[in-house]
Parts: structure tokens; sequence; C-alpha cells
């Protein structure tokens, strides 16, 4: 008669430290792989936040002066510094597929030029042209630019009535500055007879708020402020600078000094610097401490290139 044998202890003794071995092995791999992935989502988050405001500073920049001519005292692109971050505006004509309509003041009947200071309709208000060659694209809340032959204010639109077929009554807010740039018709400015019109303009605002989100505004409010969307979370820093045709870089232009390099017709590029921070902390990533990552764009509009090349 056969006998069962058994495991001897010293066989119990070597399996159980292979199967710790082995199951310690598997664990410290599970480990590795939980940190890798952790770590990655965490940076991958952080990355798309990155490439999105790029993209979107890119786009909206290319489209800085479609349109609109930047002048010594009038940007296309605008910069101002401030707690907490920069505000960066970008300013051009829309298009749909072509460039929204300039129209003409309405000239009232036997007036002089220039009209009396205040507007054609009221103080602050303009008639213009409207018509099948000129259809009204114009809305309340939309941002528009007078033009007084070679002076240029921004208007905010408050009111529009239709006074005939062919004419149109625009009023707009009494602001004496409108995103920091001249507006409405302050300091006594003299309408043009023939010299005069009005144009629709989109702006684009990008800004910081306190609660470390980077806003971006394609409207304004009716009293001037941006009204914007979130773009990206976790943004500790918007730094922004204007690049001048001389190499210069400043934090904004200053049509007003004795240098005649830094104003707004000398824009060549803008340089954008973006802090961006996690949503949150791991121990097992970066030693514990909040991932951070600096992101850096040097762009340069075409349309800013073009008006430099052409003077």
């Amino acid at each position: 008669m056969s006998r069962v044998r058994g495991f001897t202890l010293i066989e119990l003794l070597v399996a159980l430290t292979l199967g710790v071995v082995i199951l310690g092995a598997a664990i410290g791999y599970l480990l590795r792989e939980m940190r890798t992935l952790t770590g990655g989502d965490i940076r991958q988050s952080v990355a798309r936040n990155g490439r999105y405001v790029g993209v979107s500073l890119r786009h909206d920049l290319q489209r800085a002066g479609v349109g609109i001519k930047s002048t010594t005292s009038f940007g296309t692109a605008v910069v101002w510094p401030g707690s907490p971050g920069d505000t960066l505006v970008v300013l051009y004509v829309p298009y749909t597929p072509e460039l929204a309509p300039a129209h003409p003041l309405v000239p009232p009947i036997g007036a002089s030029n220039p009209l009396p200071p205040g507007g054609t309709c009221g103080p602050r208000c303009v008639e213009v042209v409207k018509g099948a060659s000129q259809p009204l694209e114009l809305a309340v809340g939309d941002l528009a630019r007078l033009q007084i032959l070679e002076t240029r204010r921004l208007i905010l639109i408050s009111d529009l009535v239709e006074t005939s077929d062919t004419s149109v009554a625009i009023t707009f807010n009494e602001r004496p500055t409108i995103l920091r740039q001249p507006a409405g018709l302050v300091g006594g400015l003299r309408l043009d007879l023939f010299g005069t019109f009005v144009q629709e303009l989109t702006p684009v605002v990008y800004y910081l708020d306190e609660n470390a989100q980077l806003l971006r505004a394609p409207r304004l409010d009716l009293n001037g402020s941006p009204d914007g969307d979130v773009l990206a979370y976790g943004v500790e820093r918007f730094d922004v600078t204007l690049v001048f045709s001389d190499g210069d870089e400043l934090e904004r232009a200053d049509p007003s000094d004795e240098d005649d390099s830094n104003d707004y017709d000398d824009i060549v590029a803008v340089r954008a610097v973006v802090t961006i921070r996690a949503d949150r902390s791991d121990p097992r990533v970066n030693e514990g401490e909040l991932f951070r990552r600096r992101y850096e764009w040097l762009i340069s509009p075409r349309n800013l290139r073009y008006e430099r090349n052409r003077i």
C-alpha cells in the first residue's frame, strides 16, 4: 500500500517565498503603472489647456486689423497690464463672407458743414444709410467704429430705429473711452456731412479673473465691460507684451509720448506667456508639488505685418 507524501516544511517555505516575491513585484508594477497613469493624466490636462489657449490666441490675433488699419493713436491689437493679469484686445471688421458694410451719414437738409457738436438725431444719435446694397447687420449691443474723416471713435449701440426704408437712427452710449480707446462724440467732436460713417466691429478680449480663469469675450456689455466665457482654468499668469518694428518689446503702446516708435501702427507682433497649473496635486506626481507649466507664443498677425510693409 503506497503512502501519500505531502510537502515538506522547506518546500512550503520556498513556495511561500516565491509567492511573496511574485506578488510584491506585481504590486510594485501596478503601483508604478497607477503613478504613471495619474501623472500622465495630470500633465495631459495641463497640456490640453495650454494647446487650447495657444490655438485660440493664434486664431484671434490673425484677425487683428482685418478691414480696419491701425493708426498712431488707435490700435487693432491693444494690451494693458493689470491685476491679476494683463488684458489683450483684438479688433477687426466681421466678414460673412464680405466685410460688414460702412454706413454713411444721412446729411440733414440745409445743414452746414461740419455739423454742430452732437449727433444728427440727438446728442448721442446718428442717422445713417441702409439699403439693398448696405443691409443693416448692426444690432443693439454691437461695437462699431464711428469714422469722421481721419478721426476714429468706438461706439456701443444702445438703440436702433429705422427711420425710413433707406435710413436708420443709431443711438450709442455716452462713454469717453471703450476698451481704453477714444469713444463717442466727447470733446465737442463735430460730424462731417460727407466724411462720416458707422461700421460694425468685432472685439475679442482676453483677461484673467480672480479665480485663475482665463476668459475670452467676443462681446461687450452695454457698460463697456467684456462679457467673457471661460477659456481655461488654473491659469496663474497671463502676461502679454507688444513687439514693435524697432525691436522694442513693451507692455503697452503709448502714442502720447515723444517716442514715435511705440505707437499702435508700429506693432508687428504680440508675445503671450501663460502659466497653467494642474487642478489637483498628487503625492506621486512632481514629488507632491502642484504641477505647473509655462507656455509662450510669439504671434505676428499678417495684417499688422502688411501695414508695416505698406508704409
